[in-house]
């Protein structure tokens, strides 16, 4: 069983001849044989939208681009795959460069959370705090305000 292609139209010519221009052999091998057979059968429509499509090839085949200056060609190839190894690594390096400031945002996070969560500490008065270093230090700070009580330790016994 074969499909028929579908009845051609003008519409349709017209619009193969607007995408692929007036030459019929540049159009859509499925569609060219129904499309010639339309032409064939009317040749009037047919050569009015042909001429149509046939100006503006002209055009399009008239038109041109000035040749760019020798050294602009050399100026953009010759650099280009330095250029993208460059690029290719900085690419690579970008995923590596986010994640570590994930990491570092998520791990400040982490060790705020405690002192955020608790009871905030009793303020301290700089001249209080004494910094220690050795066991008798630290002994001294914390019995600097501690007197002895007054009397024989032996009376106080029961």
């Amino acid at each position: 069983m074969t499909v028929r292609p579908a009845a051609m139209t003008a519409r349709r010519v017209r619009a193969l001849a607007e995408a692929y221009g007036a030459e019929p052999a540049r159009w859509p091998a499925s569609e060219r044989e129904a499309a010639e057979a339309w032409i064939a059968a009317n040749p009037g429509a047919a050569r009015a939208l042909l001429e149509e499509a046939g100006a503006l090839d002209g055009l399009l085949d008239a038109w041109s681009l000035p040749r760019p200056a020798d050294g602009v060609r050399v100026r953009i190839v010759e650099p280009a795959p330095a250029m993208v190894r460059e690029a290719r690594r900085r690419s690579f390096l970008l995923p590596l460069g986010g994640g570590a400031g994930l990491a570092a945002a998520c791990l400040a996070g982490i060790l705020a959370a405690p002192s955020l969560l608790s009871a905030p500490a009793p303020s301290v008065a700089p001249a209080a705090i004494v910094l220690a270093s050795t066991d008798d230090e630290v002994l001294d700070e914390v019995l600097a305000g501690w007197e002895a009580p007054v009397g024989d330790p032996a009376d106080a016994a029961p």
